[in-house]
């Protein structure tokens, strides 16, 4: 096969290019491997992120697949930074046979040399677009090549609580549609304690913050019909004037209650994970959230009326039948270097039948990346409103972390942006066009990269 006939040798300086800074520490957490692999079967090594409930979840399924099967055993190991071991394990020639990354990883470790390219794999194991949600694919892809299989993924939407909504004399069943519905409902779920004329006042509660958890700094635009990356162009699109007014309106909320209030506030909100959680213990009306965040109200406040619907966006790009959210997603991969891909791509492609991948999302309180979700899927799952998740997956206006390289430099600009622009020490445009220059430097360093690269081995960039 040319995917696995092509090899290109991922050097440790390139490694430690992806790596950065970062640690390269071994500690191996989690779930520990099975010892008792049977004889005469070939042994698969899968490196995972997941630990606790998701790594036990992870490993019921990899026992299915153990038992179902007489000629492949794989050993399921989870570790903490994961990205930087499996690169130097691959670097230094002696990989896993799988391993478990996030999507936003496969740009660079692509780019790197560091994966097998799985077209004719997928093809041969029949994975195929079609049989995933519109979003899916382009998370698993690169410059028109296949490098990874999903394994969980989830969308992001509107968690609100029915019982604030009522209070505030809002219908819990017609959630804000648009921004200006989302504006005013906001204002009525506030609540604002103290002195008059300013002096001691302080808030007590809020309909939403968008720092809270504050997991994507990024991606307010995308609700003004914004984007931050032309793939065609290999351009920073921070700047643009979806993504200003987008912003305009992240600044108006510290404009209207003052910066100083709202971190305040914010500093006394508890850890997500927690029974302290903003949501649950009811300081926050309104979070923009994934459908994981159910498992932590089952387990700290399991009789909490709350529902959930898309996140509201500005009224010119409105379309009920075509939501807008972000899409994440967990990955597989096959590296380079591995002595059996066709056995590991036989174990991925188990992940990716019906009951298998609907099982694991179902225990990972996620939706399913599926095309199309089975009805038991949809009525047995931990989260009743799955189905909102699900649409949004479905959406041809879902959207992805920006598909390149740069990614996390990117948005370490955009996390720093932020800052500047809640607290409004910069307008939204100006840190915008800050953020777009120093994005654009970052990709044409790596475009230039890739232009040295391709001419060291005789290709086109």
């Amino acid at each position: 096969m040319e995917a696995l006939r092509h090899t290109t040798a991922i050097t440790r300086r390139a490694a430690v290019g992806v790596l950065g800074a970062a640690g390269l520490g071994f500690a191996v957490l989690g779930p520990r491997p099975r010892k008792d692999a049977p004889g005469g079967r070939v042994v698969l090594d899968y490196w995972e992120k997941w630990t606790g409930q998701e790594g036990r979840a992870m490993q019921r399924l990899v026992d299915r697949y153990n038992a179902s099967q007489d000629r492949v055993f794989v050993r399921y190991f989870a570790m903490a930074g994961i990205g930087q071991k499996a690169l130097i394990a691959i670097a230094g020639g002696d990989p896993p046979d799988i391993i478990g990354l996030w999507n936003f990883n496969i740009p660079a470790y692509a780019e790197a040399g560091a994966l097998v390219a799985l077209d004719e794999l997928a093809a041969e194991f029949g994975i195929r677009r079609e049989d995933y949600a519109a979003a899916v694919w382009p998370l698993l892809t690169h410059r028109d090549r296949l490098w990874g299989v999903v394994s969980t993924c989830g969308t992001v939407a509107l968690y609100y609580n029915r019982a604030m909504f009522r209070e505030a004399g809002l219908d819990p069943d017609r959630p804000p549609r648009t921004i200006d519905e989302f504006d005013e409902y906001n204002r009525r779920l506030t609540v604002v304690e103290g002195g008059s004329g300013g002096e001691g006042r302080r808030l007590a509660r809020v309909g939403f913050i968008h720092t809270e958890p504050g997991w994507w700094s990024w991606l307010w635009g995308y609700f003004f019909g914004g984007t931050l990356y032309d793939g065609a162009r290999d351009r920073a699109t921070a700047a643009s004037a979806e993504n200003v007014a987008g912003y305009r309106w992240v600044q108006s909320y510290a404009e209207r209650y003052g910066a100083d209030a709202l971190i305040s506030f914010q500093s006394g909100l508890g850890v997500y994970g927690s029974a302290q959680n903003a949501f649950i213990l009811g300081k926050v009306a309104m979070v923009n959230q994934g459908p994981w965040l159910v498992n932590t109200i089952v387990q700290y406040k399991p009789g909490m009326e709350y529902a959930v619907a898309p996140f509201p966006v500005e009224a010119g790009v409105y379309d009920a039948q075509r939501p807008i959210g972000l899409l994440d997603s967990d990955v597989l991969v096959i590296p380079r270097g591995t002595r059996h891909p066709r056995e590991a791509m036989a174990f991925i492609a188990f992940t990716q039948r019906r009951e298998n991948i609907e099982q694991l999302s179902r225990e990972h309180c996620k939706n399913s990346p599926l095309a199309a979700s089975s009805p038991e899927f949809l009525s047995s799952h931990p989260n009743p409103f799955v189905h909102v998740h699900d649409a949004i997956a479905q959406s041809p206006r879902a959207f992805v972390f920006p598909r390149t390289r740069t990614w996390p430099e990117y948005e370490k600009e955009f996390n720093a942006g932020m800052q500047r622009m809640w607290r409004l020490q910069e307008p939204a445009a100006g840190a915008l066009e800050r953020i777009q220059d120093r994005a654009q430097a970052q990709l044409d360093d790596a475009a230039l990269r890739r232009t040295r690269r391709a001419e060291l081995r005789g290709e086109r960039a």
